[in-house]
């Protein structure tokens, strides 16, 4: 990414880190380690050879897919199966799609580096965590936080009550961030949205009255981020 996400990029920590081994030929070769890095334990949350016994899921999508991971726009890994733990906030990676899921480990943390997991890019920011990029923009991109809220589940005490399963509830919320390294959260409300705008709630405004935008709706506040990220001088 050479767009103002290029020093924004991930891999998830668990407490070790990680060696890169750089050759100085013209041909840079970068090695990663995870060493000892277990993924989040999702087991005393649900069983997932039982999935009768739950709703949702703790990932942002259940299935490893093929993906890459980056450093400064050069792939470290490639072709390897991915997935989003939502739960534990953080990548978990295994070599190949057939490997066992058990043999998956969480990747490290780091600024860094990013991951594509098919089209959708990941990215770490940090004290922040980990986004998902809806728009990389040259001076605004619009960053989407993906989180599970976990329900336990309840057994009836009696016949009044009605016995639950344990549940994952997906939860998002949007942020836009600059390039200066500025980021601002969206608020829920439609109205307070304007105001993450900044120095720029009127064009903002006068923009969304103009194309009939909602801003409580991703596709269209990508749309204002675009035309956000096109206007010369813009601020927040």
């Amino acid at each position: 990414m050479k767009k103002i996400l290029y020093n924004t990029i991930i891999f998830l920590f668990i407490g070790y880190s990680f060696a890169i081994a750089q050759n100085i030929n013209s041909q840079r070769q970068t090695e990663l380690f995870v060493r000892n890095a277990d993924k989040y334990d999702t087991s005393s949350l649900y069983d997932p050879s039982i999935p009768e016994s739950y709703e949702g899921t703790p990932y942002y999508l259940d299935n490893f897919l093929l993906g890459n991971v980056y450093l400064e726009n050069e792939v470290i890994l490639g072709n390897v199966a991915l997935r989003y733990n939502a739960i534990g906030d953080e990548i978990e990676f295994k070599e190949s799609l057939s490997d066992d899921n058990k043999k998956a480990k969480a990747l490290v943390k780091s600024k860094e580096i990013y991951a594509k997991i098919m089209k959708e890019t990941f990215v770490f920011i940090p004290s922040e965590g980990y986004y998902l990029v809806v728009f990389d923009g040259d001076n605004f991109s619009l960053l989407k936080k993906i989180t599970k809220k976990y329900f336990p589940a309840k057994k009836a005490k009696n016949n009044y009550e009605t016995s639950t399963l344990a549940k994952f509830e997906d939860r998002f919320s949007y942020s836009i961030y600059t390039k200066n390294g500025e980021m601002v959260e969206f608020p829920k409300s439609k109205s307070k949205k304007l105001k993450a705008f900044g120095n720029s709630e009127k064009l903002i405004k006068d923009y969304i009255k103009e194309k009939d935008l909602d801003l409580n709706k991703e596709k269209d506040l990508k749309k204002v981020i675009i035309y956000l990220d096109g206007v010369e001088g813009a601020s927040l």
